[in-house]
């Protein structure tokens, strides 16, 4: 999908991709999650994929509109725009992002897992945000804590509740989500080590990762470790 990236320096993930993939309810204001998305990327993903492997998926996925490429892009993104879509008019220095020009590769471990990831990244770090605000008042509840929110039956919840929230999110969904994107991209480089050369994270031993240890357990000693020796990460 091809996206206008407002944020003024190149990212992965854009509003439209979180909300597509991300546990949100379908009437998010964007702008709610789009000030998370540099820290979320900063914060987690350049770390989990390189600095490198990182730079590059940006350098990628970001177009920034010149002279000499306006009229192309301009034309790709009419022609990607669904029926009665409104248009998309491309000024100089503008920012496209789109996963259309990731290479073979890198789209796969795209849509396989990092646009997931990421997207589950971005919404962790809004929560905070959503739950108190800064503004000329100072530091604010953006709604009642643990009161009616605009006189209807859903209720904000307390400060416990959220703290819960996050850490089931850390645990139960980026933690596993990590390990997994990392098992995912070590056995395509064990399959052919020609494949994504700039990820340097080591691959040479069998673990389970953070993602099963930090995991908040149902059945008690499902996730026993085998090896507490081996640690790749």
């Amino acid at each position: 999908m091809y996206r206008i990236n407002p944020l003024g320096r190149k990212v992965l993930i854009t509003t439209d991709e979180v909300i597509f993939h991300a546990p949100t309810k379908h009437t998010l204001d964007p702008r709610g999650i789009e000030q998370s998305i540099i820290v979320a990327e900063e914060r987690f993903i350049s770390h989990a994929l390189g600095y490198d492997f990182y730079y590059q998926l940006l350098d990628q996925k970001n177009t920034v509109v010149t002279p000499a490429n306006k009229a192309a892009l301009q034309a790709e993104i009419d022609n990607a725009l669904p029926p009665n879509a409104q248009l998309v008019i491309l000024r100089e220095g503008d920012i496209v992002n789109a996963s259309e020009n990731l290479n073979g590769e890198n789209a796969a471990l795209w849509s396989q897992h990092l646009w997931k990831l990421t997207a589950e990244c971005v919404v962790f770090l809004s929560i905070a945000e959503g739950y108190v605000q800064f503004g000329s008042e100072g530091t604010i509840h953006a709604q009642p804590p643990a009161g009616p929110i605009n006189n209807t039956s859903v209720v904000s919840p307390e400060l416990k509740a959220v703290r819960w929230a996050m850490d089931k999110k850390m645990m139960d969904r980026i933690d596993p989500l990590l390990e997994a994107m990392h098992m995912w991209v070590c056995r395509e480089k064990k399959s052919n080590p020609a494949r994504y050369p700039l990820y340097e994270k080591a691959c040479d031993c069998n673990t389970k990762g953070i993602a099963y240890k930090r995991k908040t357990d149902i059945i008690l000693g499902i996730y026993d470790d085998e090896d507490e020796k081996c640690h790749c990460r």
